[in-house]
């Protein structure tokens, strides 16, 4: 017999969890927009890989850190200042190394505490 599909409340589900993080995201993505002077859209496209990046448990501030740190580092580069962009900056691969760049203090709580 077919394997039986996911059920409409698992994609449902999912996506509801996703969508939880999605003020989180466009606030992000306004700090992108701010930085570096573009008009990049609150779209699925847009906000779907920094909504995976937080729900895989990067914090807003680490997803800012990374955006900082990579228009200081390329914004001034005509050759790398085009992927100052969501597809690049938080793509799970490149992020996972973006975010390895930050210093550790990226990744205390308010608290002072891991």
């Amino acid at each position: 017999s077919p394997s039986p599909s996911p059920s409409p409340t698992t994609k449902t589900k999912t996506t509801t969890l996703l969508s939880g993080w999605r003020p989180t995201a466009i606030l992000v993505l306004e700090f992108l927009n701010h930085k570096t002077g573009k008009h990049y859209q609150p779209v699925e496209a847009n906000l779907s890989m920094i909504m995976a990046r937080l729900k895989g448990g990067a914090t807003e501030a680490q997803l800012r850190a990374v955006v900082g740190r990579k228009t200081a580092e390329w914004g001034a580069d005509e050759k790398m200042a085009p992927y100052l962009r969501p597809a690049t900056l938080f793509n799970a691969t490149k992020f996972a190394q973006y975010q390895g760049e930050l210093p550790a203090t990226a990744f205390l709580n308010g608290d002072g505490r891991e």
